[in-house]
């Protein structure tokens, strides 16, 4: 539902050199062939392979000495019956079509003895054979990484089409929380669920807006609603707490009287189970994140990670398939921290001997992976790893 109800974002035009991280909007092709000229693939001598035919160890070959090719610079046509030493890279001069490597020649003064044959092409890089101009290099909807943009650069891309990066505005409501610092005491609870989610969204390269902490109340709810509403506020928005069935939990009640559509609120799934899904009147996805802060993270991991993907015109995150794993549960699909563990020659396995109780977080410094496990009712309940941390690509 997620995935077909959100809207891929539109494109930008950025240079290669700030493109690590983004997803292409559009296939990217080469601006020109790498090499560009036919380059010598390593330390030599660039010779004319026909001098060379009748070179053995007990006849070598003797050349005189022509002068030496730095990498950058454009040399001369080879003249005929001798040969140039050469480096790595260097454009290999006219009238030369091979070379030989440095440690398999003898130097005489201004000459150098070559004892075997060398064919054409022999050590040679030819025009175009990393890359020619015009072909594909990344397909649309790719996450660049950040050794890519060298790639990128050394094949003549200067500028790529992006996917608009998604900005993310969040609000925490919640009489109870307190600002996370010195002042917090007595009964408040830490506002751990702020900081979290925008340092999750951080990591994942993208911008989130922390609008505040919001008191359980329909006007001061309906306050924070409207500045996390505004125009340009974020592409997704986001708020913690307000969505259980409690006497607080009016987040449900203050969407619909804005016009919002809730398209789902409540999940079968553990921890999370609150979780609401709405659209805003012009169109935004809004997520109603628990206030549990191991349900807000599953939730913003799993679910408002569907929103980003399709946003960025990414695929759906897959995992990988686990063979040995705990039991599912009726009706429920569970999420449990886990540590990634040797295949056991059936497949990946995870340990999952942490606390999983949902008001436990110190088990979560110990996982590095979400171990999902399908409903046990399913007709073939599948259990998947996936990375601890959002990655967008």
């Amino acid at each position: 539902m997620i995935r077909a109800t959100v809207k891929t974002l539109g494109s930008e035009i950025v240079p290669v050199a700030s493109a690590a991280g983004r997803v292409t909007a559009s296939p990217v092709h080469a601006g020109a062939d790498t090499p560009r000229f036919p380059a010598s693939a390593m330390d030599g001598y660039a010779v004319a392979s026909h001098d060379l035919a009748v070179a053995t160890l007990a006849a070598p070959v003797l050349l005189p000495l022509g002068p030496m090719v730095p990498a950058g610079t454009t040399p001369p046509p080879l003249a005929r019956g001798t040969a140039v030493p050469i480096a790595t890279g260097a454009p290999v001069p006219p009238g030369a079509d091979a070379v030989v490597m440095r440690e398999t020649a003898t130097l005489y003064g201004d000459r150098v003895a070559i004892c075997r044959p060398a064919a054409p092409g022999h050590n040679v890089r030819a025009i175009g054979e990393d890359c020619s101009t015009g072909s594909l290099v990344l397909a649309a909807g790719v996450r660049i990484p950040p050794d890519a943009v060298g790639v990128l650069t050394a094949f003549g891309i200067r500028h790529v089409g992006v996917r608009r990066q998604p900005c993310l505005a969040l609000l925490a409501t919640g009489s109870e929380l307190g600002p996370g610092d010195e002042r917090a005491s007595g009964a408040e609870l830490v506002d751990s669920n702020s900081p979290m989610i925008a340092a999750c969204a951080a990591a994942a390269g993208l911008a989130c807006t922390l609008v505040g902490r919001v008191a359980d109340s329909p006007a001061a709810l309906d306050a924070a609603l409207a500045t996390a509403l505004a125009p340009g506020s974020g592409d997704i928005i986001l708020s913690t707490g307000g969505v259980s069935v409690g006497r607080f939990d009016l987040v449900r009640d203050r969407l619909e009287a804005l016009g919002a559509s809730v398209l789902f609120h409540g999940i079968a799934m553990r921890p999370g189970k609150p979780l609401l899904f709405a659209l805003l009147p012009d169109g935004r996805p809004y997520f109603g994140l628990p206030g549990t802060p191991l349900a807000a993270l599953v939730a913003f991991r799993f679910f408002v990670a569907a929103a980003l993907r399709q946003m960025l015109g990414l695929p759906p995150e897959t995992g990988i398939a686990v063979h040995e794993h705990p039991a599912g549960r009726p009706g429920i699909t569970l999420f449990l921290r886990g540590r990634r563990g040797r295949d056991s020659g059936k497949g990946l396995v995870v340990d999952t001997d942490l606390d999983q109780r949902s008001h436990i977080l110190h088990s979560l410094l110990d996982a590095d992976c979400w171990l999902r496990i399908d409903d046990s009712d399913a007709a073939a309940p599948v259990a998947r790893c996936y990375p601890r941390e959002l990655l967008l690509g």
